[in-house]
């Protein structure tokens, strides 16, 4: 990922008598044609090449800029649409820094509903248990399940496996788990959904999968950070719904008999989903914070 040093090499140094001021509203206006919030982004961007936070920042506009040309850098790349959370090379999610790069997609807010329901679903399952992250990418979601149950990974009353067919999004969600001091909890796997399920795995208890679920022709707009995410971390096929059938489909052969499937989804995909359960199942939804349905609990037949 590039670093703030490495942003000077084609920067345009600003004149260093500008302002944080002027160059806050300079920015500003030039990312209003891209961003949703180009104030909170050129705040945010010139506290991260700074090494400062936005409270110092707003706090002093009369201070001649720091950084001219890193932040100049910073903010063309953001013009061009390029999310802030890879221009700075992390995405503060659930109380954690998470390393983000083109490598995988940026953790969503949303999905700190899937780590709420999934941990419900630990708890509420007994000891021992198996749990799978299935598409892991940056590792979030078993990054934050690792430190909530620390003790029970270490004493072996929980197994954590962590999956994605991307060996790039691998590196970066071992580098995730290795930041936090919980690389030994989690077991890394390149695989195509719960495919080693059943063999040189174990059929895993509680299954979470936050897999591609946007359409084809939404990716192809590469509006906002679409066009700088991985495609195959959102490419769900025409009706954003291709992994999600064939995992539905394959769930009941490779999870235990009785196990519960928590999988994040896009708005608008509750009901076809609920179409796509296996038989037997039973469909419970969770709604986000704006009381959209994005989280769906599946629990298999025993």
């Amino acid at each position: 990922m590039t670093g703030a040093s490495d942003l000077t090499a084609d920067a345009h140094v600003t004149d260093p008598s500008n302002t944080v001021g002027d160059a806050l509203a300079a920015a500003t206006q030039r990312l209003r044609a891209t961003s949703d919030t180009p104030r909170l982004d050129a705040e945010v961007l010139l506290a991260h090449v700074t090494g400062r936070d936005r409270t110092w920042v707003l706090a002093h506009p009369e201070v001649p800029v720091p950084e001219a040309g890193v932040f100049e850098a910073a903010v063309a790349r953001r013009s061009t649409g390029e999310p802030v959370a890879y221009i700075r090379g992390f995405k503060e999610w659930r109380s954690l820094r998470i390393r983000t790069d083109a490598r995988a997609l940026i953790p969503r807010p949303e999905t700190e509903l899937v780590v709420e329901a999934s941990a419900a679903e630990i708890r509420a399952r007994g000891e021992p248990a198996v749990a799978w992250d299935v598409a892991t990418g940056s590792g979030a979601i078993a990054l934050a399940l690792a430190l909530d149950f620390r003790e029970s990974l270490a004493d072996g009353r929980l197994r954590l496996i962590a999956s994605d067919a991307s060996p790039e999004a691998l590196e970066l969600a071992a580098e995730n788990l290795r930041a936090h001091g919980v690389a030994e909890a989690v077991e890394l796997v390149e695989a195509d959904l719960l495919d080693p399920a059943g063999e040189r795995l174990p059929r895993p208890d509680i299954v979470i999968a936050n897999l591609p679920y946007i359409s084809s022709a939404e990716v192809d707009e590469r509006r906002g950070s679409l066009g700088f995410e991985p495609r195959i971390a959102l490419d769900g096929g025409p009706d954003g719904l291709d992994l999600l059938r064939r995992f539905l489909a394959d769930a009941p052969l490779h999870a235990a008999p009785g196990a519960t499937l928590v999988l994040e989804l896009g708005v608008d995909q509750v009901a076809a989903v609920t179409r796509l359960a296996p038989v037997g199942a039973s469909v419970s939804v969770v709604r986000d914070l704006a009381g959209l349905d994005r989280v769906v609990r599946i629990e298999l037949p025993a």
